[in-house]
């Protein structure tokens, strides 16, 4: 009878022994896969983060990818505008051209910064190239306005260039 009730405290023991072996399996599964669910969640959070900054950057390359030859054409546009000014019996033809190329760059989003002379000076808006003595009434206003300033899709791509008063 001792022999039975010794067998059967030590099958308890190691039932107990068995027991406590999966409770600590079951706490270190656990704490694994808590650790392995962060790492998954700080990776998706991460790759979200990611797509949404490459959504942005190509949305943004997208809505300027015509800037540069945009930015190539305003030369052209300025020298259109000036021959205009000093030739104002020009060919109906050379204003129909130069109206349709303003129409398309209107188009794609380019829009002129409207300054005129006597405007206060906005350097958010144009760059003195100089300043001039002149009248008082003139002080840290726009005297001459040499090149025009342009936006692209809200985003300034050339400042105008301008002489104020001193």
């Amino acid at each position: 009878m001792k022999e039975e009730i010794q067998k059967e405290e030590l099958e308890n023991i190691k039932n107990e022994e068995e027991t406590d072996n999966i409770k600590n399996e079951e706490i270190n599964f656990e704490e694994k896969y808590n650790e392995v669910n962060d790492k998954y969640l700080r990776l998706h959070a991460d790759f979200e983060n990611y797509r949404r900054r490459t959504s942005k950057e190509i949305i943004e390359t997208i809505s300027t990818a015509n800037q540069k030859l945009i930015l190539k054409i305003l030369p052209i546009i300025d020298d259109f505008e000036r021959a205009l000014e000093t030739h104002k019996d020009t060919d109906e033809g050379i204003k129909h051209i130069y109206k349709k190329i303003t129409n398309i760059l209107e188009k794609e989003g380019l829009i002129e910064i409207k300054i005129s002379k006597g405007d206060a000076f906005d350097p958010e808006k144009s760059e003195a190239i100089t300043k001039i003595k002149g009248e008082e009434n003139l002080k840290n206003k726009i005297v001459d306005i040499i090149e025009k300033g342009y936006e692209l899709k809200n985003r300034i791509i050339r400042f105008a260039k301008v002489i104020i008063g001193e």
